[in-house]
C-alpha cells in the first residue's frame, strides 16, 4: 500500500495512470477540477485535477475523466493540504472550530482560550468541532 506522498509522486508523473483503459475509469466521490495544486512535500505547483474516493485522494492528474458524485470547479483557486494553525483561541465559542475551516485550517492548537479554571469547557468545544484540535 502506498502512502499519500508516494501516491502523489507517482500520480504527478501521470505515466502510472496512462496504461489504465478509460473503460475502467473509477467512480469518485468528488473531483476537484483545474485548481492550482500546491504540495511542497512533492515539489508540486501545477494545475491539476484531484479525485477523492472514500475520504482519500484517489487520483491526481492533469485531467481526470472518471465519473464523480460531485464536481468542484477550482479554476483560479488554490488546492493544497489542510493547514495547521498552532496558535488560536477557537475554543472560546462553539462557532470557533467550524470557522477555522473557512480559512483552510484543518487542525489547530488552542493557546488557552478558557484559562485553567474552564479547561474542561474549552476541551468539550474543541471535541465537538469538525477539525482536529489540541490543548
Amino acid at each position: 500500500m502506498l502512502n499519500r506522498r508516494q501516491f502523489c509522486a507517482a500520480a504527478a508523473s501521470a505515466a502510472t495512470f496512462a496504461s489504465i483503459p478509460k473503460s475502467l475509469a473509477a467512480t469518485y466521490d468528488l473531483i476537484i477540477k483545474g485548481g492550482r495544486v500546491i504540495d511542497p512535500s512533492l515539489g508540486l505547483d501545477a494545475i491539476r485535477d484531484v479525485a477523492i474516493a472514500g475520504g482519500r485522494i484517489a487520483a491526481l492528474e492533469a485531467s481526470i475523466t472518471g465519473d464523480a458524485t460531485d464536481t468542484l470547479d477550482a479554476r483560479g483557486k488554490l488546492v493544497m493540504p489542510g493547514l495547521v494553525d498552532i496558535h488560536v483561541h477557537a475554543a472560546r465559542s462553539k462557532e470557533g472550530p467550524a470557522l477555522s475551516l473557512t480559512d483552510g485550517v484543518t487542525a489547530w492548537v488552542d493557546a488557552g482560550s478558557a484559562g485553567a479554571d474552564r479547561i474542561d469547557e474549552a476541551a468539550a468545544v474543541a471535541k465537538s468541532g469538525p477539525t482536529s484540535a489540541a490543548f
